[in-house]
C-alpha cells in the first residue's frame, strides 16, 4: 500500500523524546520536531511479510530535498528518527517507534538528496 503525504515531513531523534504512547510523543525539554523541506511529494509504503519467528511489517519512506552539505540528517543519519507526516487527506501519522525506530540512508548527486526510511516492526 501507498499514501501519498504532503510536502511535510518532520522528524525527531529518538534520543530527544521522553516518552511515546501510541501516537502520544512528548519530547525533552528544549527539544523540537525538525523539519525535512522535500521537493516533491514523499512516498510511503509498507509491506507484512511472514517471517521465522512472525510476521515483519517494514515501513519505508522516500524524499528527495535540495543538496545541503551539511544537513542534519545527512551527517546524523547513523541516529534512530521517528518521522511525523500528514497525508493529502490532512491525516498524521508516524513511522517508527522508540522499540522499532527509522533507519536514514541518504544519497546524493550535488543538485538533490534522497532519504530512504526505514523500519521493520511486528505489526
Amino acid at each position: 500500500m501507498k499514501k501519498i503525504i504532503c510536502n511535510s515531513i518532520e522528524f525527531v531523534f529518538v534520543s530527544e523524546i521522553e516518552s511515546m504512547t501510541g501516537e502520544l510523543i512528548i519530547l525533552q525539554f528544549g527539544y523540537g520536531w525538525k523539519k525535512l523541506d522535500v521537493t516533491e511529494k514523499p512516498v510511503y509504503g509498507f509491506d507484512t511479510k511472514q517471517a521465522n519467528p512472525g510476521p515483519v511489517m517494514e515501513e519505508t519512506v522516500t524524499a528527495v530535498t535540495r543538496y545541503v552539505k551539511d544537513a542534519m540528517l545527512k551527517t546524523h543519519s547513523n541516529f534512530p528518527v521517528i518521522l511525523r507526516m500528514k497525508t493529502d487527506t490532512d491525516e498524521t501519522f508516524y513511522v517508527g517507534s522508540i522499540q522499532y525506530p527509522v533507519i536514514t540512508e541518504v544519497s546524493c548527486d550535488m543538485i538533490f538528496d534522497t532519504y530512504t526510511f526505514k523500519s521493520k516492526s511486528t505489526p
